[in-house]
């Protein structure tokens, strides 16, 4: 067996599509618009993790971020509770007659 070296060179086949270097979850985690409405229209508080690895915040915004979905997470709870506080009132006659 010899030490030489091999002039060797990556070729692409042609039907085969180039993989890309970077998942898909990555991409959408790094996109800031898309990041910003998942947390306010769908994850609330439990997409901060998610916003903490992304790449396409800063770390002042991260914060700021955290700060306002925070905020959001507890107006959305206390409107629930409000509306289920609402619903009770309302259901109470039935389940409790003459009360």
């Amino acid at each position: 067996m010899r030490d030489e070296p091999l002039n060797a060179e990556v070729v692409e086949l042609p039907g085969i599509a180039a993989k890309s270097k970077t998942p898909w979850w990555r991409e959408v985690v790094d996109n800031q618009w898309l990041m910003i409405g998942m947390l306010f229209f769908v994850t609330a508080a439990l997409g901060l993790p998610l916003l903490w690895i992304s790449r396409g915040f800063s770390t002042w915004a991260k914060v700021v971020l955290t700060i306002a979905v925070l905020a959001w997470t507890a107006l959305v709870f206390w409107v629930f509770f409000l509306i289920m506080a609402w619903c009770w009132s309302q259901l109470r006659p039935v389940f409790y007659p003459g009360a």
